[in-house]
């Protein structure tokens, strides 16, 4: 017997799945597992995507060198070419399936132009083992993956305790620091300064730390103590003619720290150095890569026993250079072979003391600044600049109304009157036999003069003879000779 329904019922009846797959038994199709190809049926961007996978992903490409890095979790380390390479063969081998040298490196250079490119590390973030401070907002978080950080401490941060201080509870490290310094709270302070630098990596300042001496008298405690703060898998040791080569630069890239320890003198115009503190990119020509330029983010520590001494006379040098004289030898029965183990102990009491002492990162800028400036600092560049020192017996007017500048072929020879004579005598009187030629001493004596902070001035006068604004200080009786020109 047929019965009749109505159409919003019939509408009710089709629309139930349930009821129709229960009466006619629907069974839904299998969905068949998608079929992986084997790695030697792969394009070379399918294997590169195996490689990645190995990596969980955590890839990118430095876009000045071309460089992978991989995001170990604190950091974003290099993975050089080779050793991506090893890690795909690796893959074949497990496989057990077999490769080629070609088809191992189209598999890494296809999956290099999939990867993102790195991004800047912020300038107020300093990385320990357990997270990253910002000195932005004075707080301590855990690490992310945006961060971009290339390096970072290998000591954890934890907050400090009540009432902590150097003197208490870095013992070894306060010590230290008082007795090369001396004594003077001060200075201690601008090697503070100077220590927060390296542990801030702040390598943006434009700056270059000298630390002159004799032996034993703490240099080399400072040069490990930064190699501490900046941690030693960021520290390389290189010299300057490292800095100054582009293949012996590429032994540089990736460190945070280059120390040039116990240097031999130098004599040069810094030319490597200027360029790497300034901020500018240079060239880097590693062994079986191409050459590329890039910016080394790097803070640079000179150790030597003499200043260096620099031909450069634009500033470049001289605005970029903070000395440091570490004058007072420790007595051989005083000094403890075990002193830098020691401070290595108290390092996290340090570094949670440069945080705080420097919560406002400008006052560690000003304090070089000052560093630069001193009584000390200067001292050190007269000792191994002789036109520097001589500028040390000039005072300087407002107006040309000083001393002529004269020439060698003056006669008669009158050092009172003629300031190239004057430069001839004091060169002559300290027994140096090099005077510059009387264009590069026009050139050089502004800044020489400007380490003193004075301005050298020139003028032709009306008889066509060309006076400065210079005249010797009572101090230069030490050198000028008995008999002397006029002093017109």
């Amino acid at each position: 017997m047929l019965e009749f329904i109505s159409r919003k019922e019939l509408v009710d009846v089709l629309a139930d799945a349930a009821r129709i797959n229960r009466i006619f038994n629907a069974i839904p199709p299998a969905v068949e597992p998608a079929v992986t190809p084997a790695l030697n049926q792969m394009g070379a961007s399918q294997r590169g995507e195996v490689l990645l996978a190995r990596y969980d992903g955590a890839l990118a490409i430095h876009g000045d060198s071309d460089t992978v890095h991989h995001y170990d979790g604190v950091i974003w380390k290099p993975v050089p070419d080779k050793e991506l390479q090893r890690e795909m063969a690796a893959i074949f081998i497990e496989s057990e399936i077999s490769y080629s040298q070609n088809g191992i490196k189209s598999a890494v250079d296809t999956m290099k132009l999939s990867l993102p490119l790195m991004g800047n590390t912020a300038r107020n973030l300093i990385g320990f083992s357990n997270g990253v401070f910002d000195t932005k907002v004075g707080e301590f978080r855990s690490h992310r993956r945006e961060d971009w950080l290339l390096i970072a401490s290998g000591v954890e941060f934890n907050q400090a305790e009540a009432g902590e201080t150097l003197a208490s509870h870095a013992p070894n490290f306060w010590k230290w620091l008082t007795r090369s310094t001396g004594g003077n709270t001060r200075k201690a302070d601008r090697v503070l300064s100077a220590l927060y630098m390296v542990m801030a990596n702040r390598y943006d300042w434009q700056l270059f730390l000298e630390i002159t001496g004799p032996g034993g008298s703490g240099k080399s405690v400072l040069a490990e103590i930064c190699t501490m703060l900046a941690g030693k898998a960021n520290t390389v040791s290189a010299s300057m003619a490292a800095l100054e080569n582009p293949r012996e630069r590429a032994l540089v890239v990736g460190y945070s720290l280059i120390i040039m320890p116990d240097m031999s003198r130098y004599a040069g115009d810094g030319a490597g150095i200027k360029a790497i503190t300034g901020g500018d990119k240079v060239a880097i020509d590693p062994k079986h890569k191409a050459p590329y330029s890039t910016r080394i983010p790097a803070v640079i520590l000179a150790v030597n026993n003499n200043a260096m001494s620099f031909s450069d006379r634009s500033g470049g040098i001289s605005r970029r250079r903070v000395i440091f004289n570490f004058a007072e030898v420790v007595p051989e029965n005083d000094r403890d072979p075990m002193l830098a183990e020691k401070i290595e102990e108290e390092l996290a009491v340090i570094i949670r003391h440069l945080l705080t002492r420097f919560a406002d990162q400008g006052e560690a800028k000003r304090l070089l600044f000052e560093q630069q400036k001193s009584e000390e600092a200067l001292a050190i560049k007269r000792e191994g600049d002789s036109l520097v020192d001589f500028c040390g017996y000039l005072m300087a007017s407002v107006q040309c109304d000083g001393m002529f500048v004269g020439n060698a072929s003056v006669i008669p020879f009158s050092p009172r009157k003629y300031l190239y004579h004057a430069y001839m005598a004091y060169m002559q009187s300290n027994g140096l036999n090099k005077p510059v030629s009387l264009t590069r001493f026009g050139t050089d004596m502004p800044g020489a003069m400007a380490e003193y902070g004075k301005e050298y001035l020139r003028k032709k006068s009306t008889k066509g003879n060309i006076r400065s604004n210079v005249s010797l200080s009572d101090d230069a009786e030490e050198w000028l000779p008995a008999a002397t020109g006029g002093t017109e």
